[in-house]
């Protein structure tokens, strides 16, 4: 899935495979997947591949955004983040508006080969109800290919 951001920045986000995809138990390893990221911004261009999210964490990505659509306000906790801080979600308009502005923030292996360690490297998106449906859907697309692995009975 594409995320649009601002200026015609993008960032491309999708899960390639399970970091483990032979163990299947339901375990922690077990749901751990690779995310494929291609930014292209204000501050680079570059592509990474790291299992930086579990599928849960994927799941909470898309209730976030979920949220974000069905809320009139913003949620509480406006910044989202996960157990490997490679990506994380963020509002930065903090009144309800029509349109969210959502940092979308790169650090450690989500971040480009060259990066020094105090650059900071982020896209902003804009996005108003159609375009987090959108969102929403593309998500919940990616994540039915790498469904939440559960114990075996």
């Amino acid at each position: 899935m594409i995320f649009n951001g601002i200026d015609n920045q993008t960032v491309e986000l999708r899960i390639t495979n399970y970091q483990f995809p032979n163990h299947d138990d339901g375990d922690w390893d077990s749901n751990w997947i690779n995310i494929y990221l291609k930014v292209d911004s204000k501050l680079g261009k570059w592509q990474t591949i790291d299992p930086s999210l579990t599928t849960w964490e994927f799941k909470m990505l898309i209730d976030w955004f979920n949220l974000l659509l069905e809320k009139e306000i913003l949620p509480d906790d406006y910044e989202l983040l996960f157990t490997e801080p490679n990506l994380s979600f963020k509002i930065i308009n903090k009144s309800a508006t029509a349109e969210r502005c959502i940092r979308i923030s790169f650090n450690l292996e989500s971040r480009p080969r060259s990066a020094t360690v105090d650059s900071i490297y982020f896209v902003d998106i804009q996005a108003n109800n159609d375009e987090l449906r959108r969102i929403v859907k593309e998500l919940n697309s990616e994540l039915e290919k790498f469904p939440e692995r559960k114990p075996k009975k």
